[in-house]
């Protein structure tokens, strides 16, 4: 099955966070799939950890040299979809990019985000979340 993840479930798997086992056991035997723009994300999330003082030079390293070896597939996006989401929505085209994805080929999306995934299930996308690892 192709599973669509976001940066807080990668940032998940990378950091080592509560949520990496939920989000192993939700993919296991999976393809995974993001975005295009997945490894720009990673580094801006990686860059304002370590602005907060939460991350080290070298953790920021570490934590991206691990995110390069998870067997991600990049996906475009439909840009003129992200911007009527991102306008429905109100929300940041970095959010709607997944959901277009998600959307467009359904796919189901596993994300920490709240907000999102309120608007994925409006948009009648399937949000894979804890609760379907209490199954596994």
């Amino acid at each position: 099955m192709d599973m669509l993840l976001d940066a807080s479930a990668i940032m998940a798997i990378i950091l080592n966070e509560p949520n990496k086992d939920v989000v192993i056991k939700l993919t296991k035997g999976s393809t995974l799939l993001s975005t295009e723009m997945i490894s720009y994300e990673i580094g801006n999330a990686l860059i304002s950890l370590y602005k907060r003082h939460k991350l080290r030079e070298t953790e920021i390293i570490e934590a991206y040299n691990s995110f390069k070896k998870i067997p991600i597939r990049s996906l475009d996006v439909d840009m003129e979809k992200v911007f009527k989401i991102s306008c429905k929505y109100k929300i940041y085209a970095y959010d709607a990019y997944y959901l277009e994805v998600a959307k467009r080929l359904r796919l189901p999306l596993i994300t920490f985000d709240i907000p999102m995934q309120n608007i994925a299930l409006d948009m009648n996308i399937i949000v894979l979340t804890e609760k379907q690892n209490e199954n596994i």
